[in-house]
Formats: structure tokens, sequence, C-alpha cells
């Protein structure tokens, strides 16, 4: 008599509908999980990082990774979890990918037919299979964007960072946030980069990044973005964004990346 040994599917799809503001508690899954919102934006707490999701980007999250999710707006899940042992190939750390076409509908098809699964319909094991290996290597082949803001645990810090995304474009120096909770600029300063690992201009680089992401998605001009987050002017955004990801906004907006 031969004996079989269980195989657990390389995917699992995961999709929920949320309204705006709806928000996760932190929990994790033992699995990896390609935290996908096919339409709508998403913000993301882990550990140590702040994840702003705009739409046709999605964030890798390892095996066993703490986190829990703010919605933005109303938003579709069509989320992939990952076998633990595939997902060791794709490293410890969460990172942003950008969703190409192919990903986008194979997330949505999956999900429609894993939902018919679990409703004891009978779908095809061989395009079940061949599913899970093709969304997987779009997943491995995907564009990552080097985006991401480190999250403070000091609760001042906390409290300036949370007052930057709220105000994006009203931005305090140093010295005014020092007095504002009783400490030194200089001393403010070595706080911020020992808690973030980066320093206080650099943080808000990458949050003016990740929100400028969304607002591109949403259909704004790269004028009305630039005056959204403070800047004197488009071309000076413009360089700042081209800086940090090696693309103008233009031509993100565009979608020549």
């Amino acid at each position: 008599m031969s004996s079989s040994t269980f195989e657990p599917d390389l995917i699992i799809g995961l999709s929920s509908e949320h309204a705006y503001k709806d928000t996760t508690y932190a929990h994790a899954h033992f699995r990896a999980q390609l935290l996908y919102a096919s339409t709508g934006n998403i913000q993301v707490y882990t550990d140590h990082q702040l994840w702003i999701l705009p739409p046709r980007c999605a964030l890798w999250i390892p095996p066993r990774v703490e986190h829990s999710v703010t919605f933005l707006s109303q938003v579709k899940l069509n989320t992939a979890l990952i076998e633990e042992q595939a997902a060791y190939a794709m490293g410890k750390n969460c990172f942003l990918i950008r969703v190409s076409n192919l990903l986008h509908e194979l997330l949505i098809r999956f999900n429609e037919l894993d939902q018919l699964k679990k409703q004891q319909i009978e779908i095809s094991q061989p395009v079940l299979h061949a599913l899970q290996m093709v969304i997987f290597n779009e997943i491995q082949h995907a564009n990552s964007l080097a985006i991401q803001i480190p999250w403070p645990k000091d609760k001042r810090l906390i409290g300036i960072c949370k007052a930057l995304l709220q105000a994006p474009d009203q931005l305090k120096d140093l010295n005014t946030w020092a007095d504002e909770i009783g400490t030194s600029s200089r001393t403010l300063m070595r706080m911020f980069q020992k808690e973030t690992g980066i320093s206080y201009r650099a943080w808000i680089q990458q949050m003016h990044i990740a929100l400028a992401l969304s607002k591109i998605a949403d259909g704004y001009t790269i004028y009305q973005i630039s005056e959204s987050l403070g800047y004197a002017s488009a071309s000076a955004f413009s360089a700042m964004f081209k800086r940090h990801l090696g693309k103008t906004p233009q031509q993100f907006k565009t979608g020549t990346i």
C-alpha cells in the first residue's frame, strides 16, 4: 500500500471588504502575506514601520510578522497567503511592490476561485495549482519600491509624526517641535535618529513620497501634489521624488516605470 504525503497549497486566497476608517487589530499569520487592496487605499503598521499603500501597490509581510491595518477609503482586499517555507526565499523584511496588470487580475481571479472552493464548488486543481505558481512567480519578479516610513516608539515622537501625517504641508522645524515637547533641538535630532534610523528631513521626504503616490493614483496634477505637500514649486518636489525613486512623478503618473 502506498502512502500519500500532504502538501499544503502554495497560496491561499484571503479577500474581504472594509469601510472607510475601519481598522484591524494587530495580528500575524503563520504564512507570509501579500497584502493588496485591489480598490482603495490602506495604511499598515508593522513593528517599526508605517506603510501607506497607494493603488496598484502591495505590501509583502513575512510569516509571523505582527501588523495592523487602517482603511483610508472603501477597500476591497484581494490578498495572497504564501506557504511559509516558500516565503523564506523572499527574505525576512517587509517591502512594497508594484502590482502589474497581470498580477492584479490574477489575485482577483484566484480569490474568486478560492471562495468557490470554500463553498464546496468543484474547481479544477490543475487550474488552481497553475494560478498559484504564476502568482508566486509574479511576486518574485515584481518591482520593489524603496519607500518605508520608520515609526518611533517614544510617545513624544509619535505625536510629532502623527501631526506631520495629518498636515504634511505644515512643516515645523526641529526648534519649534523641541519647544513644544520641552527639550532642545539637538536632543530631539538625536532622538529622531535613534528611534527611526533616519534624520527628521529624510523621514519627511519618505512620508511625502508615500502620500504623493496615492495622490498620483487619484489623478492629482504634479502641481497640486507639490502644493499639498508644502513645496515651493513643482520642480523642487519632482527633483526630490526622482532622487529617491529614480523616476519623476510624471513618469509614475503616465505609467512609464
